[in-house]
């Protein structure tokens, strides 16, 4: 038995060795060279919620809700039901690249063309995802169902 811990998992992206603690770079990669990979980060930590989200309940769907144990000590339980309600109540048609995973989930109570609106509304207002969040709570209460 060695005394030596196993290397991360990685996702090599040419000189870029991504794993779950760090990048590695081999070389002097170009200014050029370091595009891909950095938005290849960017996207992942924006994608991530969403990703997580999408798999847990796909995975619940097909294999009941032991599936979600699958996540035990990675994130809390908090997070893994919020990933998946988000993911479940504000459908892929819905959701905009342009605006954060906080701001659909300020949305994901809404019905689905609502979501919509408050998010291009955002969108075009500039409005940040607390923002949001208080215009939605604000129309729910006028509408009664806040």
């Amino acid at each position: 038995m060695s005394d030596t811990p196993k290397p991360p998992p990685k996702i090599s992206v040419g000189p870029f060795d991504f794993t779950s603690v760090g990048v590695r770079i081999t070389g002097k990669p170009s200014l050029d060279a370091w595009k891909g990979p950095l938005q290849f980060a960017l996207w992942c930590q924006r994608a991530g919620p969403w990703w997580i989200g999408d798999l847990l309940n796909a995975g619940e769907d097909g294999f009941g809700e032991t599936f979600s144990q699958m996540c035990e000590g990675a994130i809390s339980p908090e997070m893994i039901n919020r990933y998946a309600s988000v993911a479940r109540r504000v459908p892929i048609r819905n959701r905009l690249a342009s605006q954060s995973w906080s701001a659909h989930a300020a949305v994901a109570r809404l019905d689905g063309p609502l979501q919509l609106r408050f998010l291009k509304q955002a969108e075009k207002e500039g409005w940040s995802s607390e923002e949001l969040r208080v215009k939605v709570r604000d129309y729910m209460r006028r509408r009664g169902a806040g």
